[in-house]
């Protein structure tokens, strides 16, 4: 019976693993996210807009398979798609009269991941009154945010857009920020939770820590231990001192998955799990950074914005952990547990060893 029950585990993880592993890198630190830079010039709102490629070809019709790299050729004869799409989803206003937007231009430099939109919105009077209604991409995805920074005259600050706040509308004379702090927080630390919910890698991380360490306390060392490391380089990344390559990132995490992994397989290093933990840590925080670079916030929120979003990874690990953590040590009661649990962690590895080939030759 436990024979047969492993084997059928073995094959469903196995299954599962190509599952997974289909969703590749560019859907592993997936956050929904697009970034902005709005600069108020005069009678003119200068707007440069990061999007992921993949989504933009959506946007405009392009066929895509959301892993193949586009060339920038596959968007220069959708100018007029791209005219369209922005007149329906980004409006801008000032004094309450729209402003109309010039030929837009696309920065093909971030490609394959990535492309910026510029674009040059003119008003018809010197701008004091700012109005931005945002509306991309939530057709292709609800889940989309578009987070940004506005550049005015005599200050600046950070803009979040999401499917429940798609209008900002500013004072460009007024010294009172459009979004209060307490909100701002709030939302990046939402970012954080999204970030590990939505996060294969970390998530399949999570799974073999949990398959490999049954016990509470055991648990609770190697969660303090991952959240103390991952804070330091998040750290230590977000202030310049340590700048690591994002492919090699991608590839030192899925290693990391894999060395876990072959720990729970062969049943050595679980009692220092803990301290494995930690130095495997600090290579996830290394890409949680790169999630947090992409806001592009201002130096002076940096620590309330690194605390938001450490606190949103926490929560988001808790809440894996306690949805699981019971059934795990139920299933390691079960005399047939040490068998199911090298089945599940060989799934594991199989998938980290798919990532770590993607990440380094394919992508």
């Amino acid at each position: 019976m436990a024979t047969r029950l492993a084997a059928a585990l073995a094959a469903l993880g196995a299954v599962l693993a190509v599952l997974v592993a289909g969703g590749g890198p560019a859907q592993a630190h997936r956050t929904n996210l697009a970034t902005a830079l709005v600069t108020v010039t005069g009678d003119e709102v200068h707007y440069r807009l990061s999007v992921s490629a993949h989504d933009l070809a959506v946007a405009l019709g392009i066929e895509t398979d959301l892993k193949t790299p586009l060339p920038a050729s596959a968007f220069e004869t959708r100018g007029a798609a791209l005219d369209a799409y922005l007149g329906r989803g980004l409006r801008i206003a000032a004094e309450g009269a729209p402003c109309r937007l010039a030929p837009p231009t696309i920065d093909y430099s971030g490609l394959p991941q990535d492309v910026a939109l510029e674009l040059v919105y003119r008003c018809p009077a010197p701008v004091e009154r700012l109005s931005i209604a945002y509306g991309l991409f939530f057709d292709i995805d609800p889940q989309h945010r578009s987070i940004g920074r506005l550049v005015l005259t005599d200050r600046a600050e950070e803009f979040l857009f999401d499917r429940s706040l798609n209008r900002l509308d500013v004072e460009v004379g007024s010294a009172v920020p459009s979004m209060a702090p307490a909100e701002r927080f709030l939302r990046v630390l939402l970012i954080g939770v999204e970030h590990i919910l939505g996060g294969y890698d970390h998530l399949l991380f999570l799974a073999a820590l949990l398959i490999g360490s049954v016990r509470f306390w055991g648990l609770v060392k190697i969660v303090t231990a991952f959240t103390v490391a991952h804070s330091l380089t998040l750290s230590l990344a977000w202030y310049g001192a340590v700048d690591l390559p994002a492919r090699l990132v991608e590839i030192l995490i899925a290693l990391s998955i894999a060395y876990v992994a072959v720990e729970n397989i062969v049943g050595k290093g679980l009692a220092r799990r803990w301290l494995v933990t930690f130095f495997l840590g600090l290579v996830h925080g290394l890409g949680f950074y790169g999630v947090l670079r992409d806001l592009d916030l201002a130096r002076g929120d940096a620590v309330t914005m690194v605390l938001a979003f450490n606190l949103g990874v926490e929560a988001g690990q808790i809440a894996v952990i306690a949805v699981v953590f019971l059934a795990i040590t139920w299933w390691a009661r079960q005399s047939w547990f040490p068998a199911t649990a090298r089945a599940g962690s060989a799934a594991i590895l199989a998938v980290a060893a798919y990532w770590v080939v993607e990440r380094a030759f394919l992508a």
